[in-house]
């Protein structure tokens, strides 16, 4: 009997695992691209920051999937790091409206909720039906797996060796404390050690005593889902995991004072064991929110200082952020490329800074370094390009899918960004400083105001890719009209000079042209990156 029991428990528990994880998965699918742009949007602060994290998990239903995003999104978003914690922690308390509902016994209803999910995972038409169809699912499967573990349970409980053993269970706060850590970090799920503690105190196995320890342990357990997603990446993801940790861990420890006064409240609220477990849960969390959400400022601080930004590369022209020990976690990997894209991004803006000088100075010295940047961007270029191909030979999802074909598309305009700097302007900067030439004065204002209204627009473009903002990605593609009527007015401008004689545009003529064409065409890539932008959440 005792192993029959055994494989029923077991069963239950990988079951539970796998619902879990389909869950998180297919909400994850259908919303984390909109609830990430929520807590990154313009305007927002820490108290949105906070809403999102609660919005988000309550979604998702999984808050490790929650602070994983967070940690990749903060990879390449220019997301202050106390916003970043903020999130977390409203996505710690969102975490307990699913271990709320499921301490209702509404596990009967499984059947009915796994029929809905197979229904809409396979005839969807639509991606997003198809990945809520997938979350429907896996929630179904949870309420089955929470099922059979409390039958499985129920049993457990006419066997007065493992009754003994829960019991002992509630008269060593310290070893289930223990236990429920272990058990966290085993299943990288704090929400599945819940629904495991739901199903045991329901049939009354597991006393009431040992439920506080238990949920406190598997909160402070769970954040080992935040070290495992920040493996190998920035400081940045390190900040995020370690600041959960702190908070979970120095939470823990203040709750040992009021430890017999908070078993007490638990009883008060509501005397079902298993509304106990949620209530304990519940509890924590909103003591945690309640607690540090005031000094989330200074725990950044303090972070940064104990995580200093180190220094990516030695060569520019070398990945800084590409790690081939995370191609088989697709999410990490889409996270350093996107961080690698932005690098180049950087790189491609101080050559156009450097290109502005150029043309005011003409030193054949600034060519020669934009040839050397775009050399570095190219190799760059290639990196980046061979590592989303090793990434393609994986499975990737829809979403991923998109995400690895944008960041080709935007790698390519960034390049070919970098090629019309050196081929086109620093070509002619070298040949007309050879020649002792200069654009006349009129010409270089002329041409200063393009390369200013081109760079903007670039900036623009580079933003919305990093907030992954439709809207600013929209207004980057409208602005391509505008740079299209002002490179036609400066050519006419031009070429009326040209009429007049002046004898720096007769000299310089095919330089500024061919300057004012190669401006409209990198316009035009920035237009192609930000249309990316817009396809990558289609």
């Amino acid at each position: 009997m005792i192993d029959a029991l055994f494989l029923q428990v077991v069963g239950g528990v990988f079951l539970l695992l796998y619902g879990v994880r389909l869950t998180g998965q297919g909400f994850e699918l259908a919303f984390a691209a909109k609830l990430s742009r929520l807590w990154s949007g313009p305007g927002g602060g820490r108290f949105r920051a906070f809403g999102a994290g609660v919005l988000s998990t309550s979604l998702i239903q999984s808050s490790g999937a929650v602070v994983a995003l967070v940690i990749s999104f903060a990879e390449i978003a220019p997301l202050a790091l106390s916003q970043s914690l903020a999130v977390v922690l409203g996505a710690d308390l969102g975490s307990t409206v699913t271990v709320q509902i499921l301490s209702f016994r509404i596990y009967r209803y499984a059947f009915p909720v796994i029929s809905v999910g197979v229904i809409c995972f396979l005839w969807g038409r639509k991606g997003t039906l198809r990945a809520i169809g997938q979350g429907v699912l896996g929630f179904g499967i949870v309420l089955l797996a929470l099922m059979f573990l409390a039958n499985a349970a129920s049993e457990i409980g006419t066997i007065t060796s493992l009754r003994l053993l829960m019991a002992d269970l509630g008269e060593a706060p310290l070893v289930a404390f223990l236990w429920g850590a272990i058990a966290s970090v085993l299943f990288q799920s704090g929400t599945a050690v819940m629904i495991l503690l739901i199903a045991f105190t329901q049939q009354g196995v597991l006393p009431v005593s040992a439920v506080l320890p238990l949920v406190l342990g598997a909160n402070v357990g769970g954040t080992s889902v935040a070290f495992t997603a920040s493996s190998g990446l920035a400081e940045e993801g390190r900040r995020i995991a370690w600041g959960h940790l702190l908070m979970k861990t120095l939470g823990a420890v203040l709750f040992l004072p009021f430890f017999s006064a908070a078993q007490g409240f638990l009883s008060f609220l509501s005397p079902d064991p298993s509304r106990i477990v949620a209530n304990a849960h519940t509890m924590f969390n909103f003591t945690l929110a309640i607690l540090f959400f005031p000094f989330v400022p200074r725990l950044a601080s303090a972070l940064s200082r104990a995580f200093p930004e180190k220094d990516p590369a030695t060569s520019a022209g070398k990945p800084a952020y590409l790690d081939r020990e995370h191609l088989p976690a697709t999410g990490a990997a889409l996270g350093q490329v996107a961080r690698e894209i932005v690098r180049m991004a950087d790189m491609i803006q101080e050559m156009q800074e450097m290109a502005l000088q150029a043309v005011r100075g003409m030193e054949a010295d600034l060519a020669v370094r934009i040839a050397r940047a775009d050399d570095d961007v190219d190799r760059l270029t290639r990196e980046v390009k061979v590592f989303l191909s090793k990434l393609g030979e994986g499975a990737l999802d829809p979403e991923q899918t998109r995400r690895a074909v944008a960041y080709i598309s935007i790698v390519s305009d960034l390049e070919n960004i970098g090629d019309f700097l050196d081929k086109t302007l620093g070509e002619h900067v070298r040949k007309m400083a050879g020649r002792n030439q200069r654009f006349s004065e009129e010409g270089v204002q002329e041409l200063e105001s393009l390369m200013l209204e081109v760079g903007s627009m670039y900036g623009e473009a580079v933003s919305a890719f990093v907030t992954r903002d439709k809207r600013a990605a929209e207004i980057v593609i409208s602005r391509k009209e505008v740079v299209g009527q002002m490179e036609r007015q400066l050519r006419i401008a031009h070429i009326h000079r040209l009429q007049k004689g002046t004898p720096e545009s007769l000299e310089s003529s095919a330089a500024h042209l061919d300057i004012l064409s190669s401006w409209k065409v990198i316009a035009s890539h920035c237009a192609s990156i930000a249309y990316d932008v817009i396809q990558m959440d289609a």
